[in-house]
């Protein structure tokens, strides 16, 4: 995929902000920093594009080119973090890049769902029993658990390829 208009761009930087937002968070814990490094990070992308020609290749680029530029920060400020150490490991970096991923695939297929099934499910997942969404959503309890099963069945469609993340998500 190459990455050469305006519309790409917004679309490239509409799916992966969030993510590498979070992802930079777990290295700097100042949200304003993350901004900024998440921020350069694509406008380094943005002046090589040319030089991608798959997601994968793009997405690879994005994390790294976050990661390094995080530890940099964290190298010049290391009175602020006391586990430098942990989080200059690469399983720090693999194990943040495959949460933030797996977040961003679940919310992407959560996004498909109908507009009802969607504030269900966000509701179910941010820990409310069926009795406490159908009183927020000011529907019969019954229509929660139908909404639920019709929402999970769509997931799990929309998810066969990544398994491992159904019994993390959707228990």
């Amino acid at each position: 995929m190459q990455c050469s208009d305006d519309q790409s761009f917004r679309n490239l930087f509409h799916e992966f902000y969030q993510g590498l937002c979070v992802f930079a968070f777990a290295y700097l814990k100042d949200y304003a920093v993350v901004e900024d490094v998440v921020q350069e990070a694509f406008v380094k992308f943005w002046s090589r594009r040319d030089d991608f020609d798959d997601m994968l290749k793009i997405k690879s680029f994005l994390y790294v080119v976050v990661r390094n530029d995080c530890l940099n920060i964290v190298q010049r400020q290391k009175s602020v973090r006391e586990d430098i150490s942990v989080i200059e490991k690469d399983h720090f970096f693999h194990d943040n890049l495959i949460e933030v991923e797996s977040y961003r695939i679940l919310y992407a297929a959560i996004d498909t769902l109908s507009p009802q099934g969607k504030k269900v499910i966000q509701l179910a997942l941010d820990g409310l029993k069926n009795s406490e969404i159908a009183d927020r959503l000011e529907i019969a309890e019954s229509s929660v658990h139908t909404l639920k099963k019709i929402a999970y069945k769509k997931l799990r469609a929309a998810l066969k390829d990544y398994y491992y993340l159904l019994g993390l998500f959707l228990g």
